[in-house]
């Protein structure tokens, strides 16, 4: 497992792609240039940084939303690294292929897989890259504070190396970078993606029984 470590001022926020089977095909690629972007500019104020690529580059699948996959060697990795650095800011990147598409947005998630469906960003954008967006695994996000930002990005795996669908991810990392509280990360993607975060923050909060703000 390759790990970026870039030691700036402000939030400590960690990167994390490739968290079961080949997803790390898709994810290494976009993170490791996040990494190369952060060396080349030398700017502290992105904060205090981790960057894992890929936890596995072909692991054997296992949902994330499975308490067997915090027992697997990549699951405990994962709760190591966000127990070792305590972020404030966690991004956790996957790849879905075509045919999970329709369950992961699937309004009917929650009663099926009790979770939230993710949001395409598309819906309300004049784009096809099909990225979605939302919440990380409640089992996960126990591990993080109130105040924590937590989120999940899926991007299409047969879509993943086109220059439209990893600037867009890229877009969303580099928001990551520039802020230094939840507040300002949410306002943000507010102003870029209006309607599409505020489908999913009531999720968010639908789901959460208002007990957390997003994220």
């Amino acid at each position: 497992m390759k790990l970026y470590r870039f030691r700036g001022s402000g939030a400590r926020k960690l990167f994390v792609g490739g968290l079961h089977g080949d997803e790390g095909l898709y994810t290494a690629p976009i993170l490791e240039t996040l990494a190369s972007e952060v060396e080349a500019e030398e700017d502290d104020n992105y904060g205090d940084l981790i960057i894992v690529p890929s936890l596995t580059m072909g692991g054997r699948y296992i949902g994330v939303l499975s308490e067997e996959y915090y027992r697997s060697r990549e699951g405990m990795i994962l709760t190591g690294l966000i127990k070792r650095y305590k972020p404030s800011f966690y991004f956790e990147l996957h790849a879905y292929g075509e045919s999970s598409y329709h369950r992961l947005t699937n309004p009917e998630r929650e009663k099926r897989e009790g979770v939230p469906p993710f949001v395409d960003l598309d819906d309300h954008e004049h784009t096809h890259n099909h990225i979605l967006l939302g919440s990380i695994a409640p089992v996960l996000r126990e591990l993080f504070s109130a105040g924590d930002f937590c989120l999940t990005i899926e991007l299409p795996k047969r879509r993943s190396d086109e220059e439209g669908v990893r600037e867009e991810v890229m877009q969303i990392l580099r928001i990551g970078l520039l802020s230094e509280t939840k507040r300002e990360m949410l306002t943000q993607l507010r102003k870029k993606y209006p309607d599409a975060l505020k489908r999913a923050e009531a999720l968010f909060i639908q789901y959460y029984h208002s007990r957390l703000e997003p994220f």
